[in-house]
């Protein structure tokens, strides 16, 4: 159904997909100019899984409607999202991709977010700056194989996550929509977001 979530920014516009029998919540953030639509099938596939999806345009993109694409508000917008997503709740998911999983380095279990799944990250500097990096359990998933060997963002990245959550796809050189287009890797993708949206489960130690 289409979602609309006042800021002090504009309106955020998006769609929230509900899980039948909900096993928790999960933010879905597409990369910088794009729109929602980067996922394809994702949204319902989680919400068929079990997991409420709040999909959302960031500002500049899609119905978003804002003068220009600004990154501070791109941001501002993800820790809206996070707090709608949280009302109610403990803690939730998030899906970003591309440079906006960079957003993810900033966010963590303090602000709710206790798992991510980021989609062929790139490092961007702008986003980096804007915070301190955070605990969370993260997994990335990504097509480039031994290019991001070395790089920039792989320097970044890695000390994220953990060694068992780096995920190579070449599929997923085609965009995020392939993540689906995978049933290995879209296994993957559920069976993380069980484990650690669990309401049951224990924090690993980092």
């Amino acid at each position: 159904m289409p979602l609309v979530l006042p800021t002090p920014f504009g309106d955020l516009h998006g769609v929230q997909v509900a899980a039948a029998e909900e096993r928790g919540v999960v933010v879905v953030v597409h990369d910088l100019h794009r729109d929602l639509d980067e996922f394809g099938e994702l949204p319902e596939l989680l919400a068929h899984a079990g997991f409420t999806c709040i999909a959302i345009d960031l500002p500049g993109h899609g119905l978003s409607e804002v003068d220009e694409i600004d990154k501070v508000l791109c941001v501002d917008a993800v820790r809206a999202a996070v707090r709608a997503a949280l009302q109610g709740r403990r803690r939730v998911g998030l899906v970003v991709s591309g440079s906006m999983s960079t957003v993810g380095s900033i966010l963590g279990d303090d602000d709710g977010v206790s798992a991510q799944l980021m989609i062929c990250p790139h490092l961007d500097d702008d986003i980096a700056a804007m915070g301190e990096r955070t605990y969370s359990v993260r997994m990335v998933v990504h097509g480039e194989g031994p290019s991001l060997v070395g790089t920039e963002t792989q320097r970044f990245f890695s000390p994220l996550i953990g060694e068992k959550l780096l995920v190579f796809n070449p599929t997923l050189l085609e965009g995020a929509d392939a993540l689906v287009a995978s049933e290995t890797l879209y296994t993957h993708v559920i069976l993380f977001f069980q484990r650690y949206l669990n309401p049951t489960s224990r924090r690993p130690t980092p």
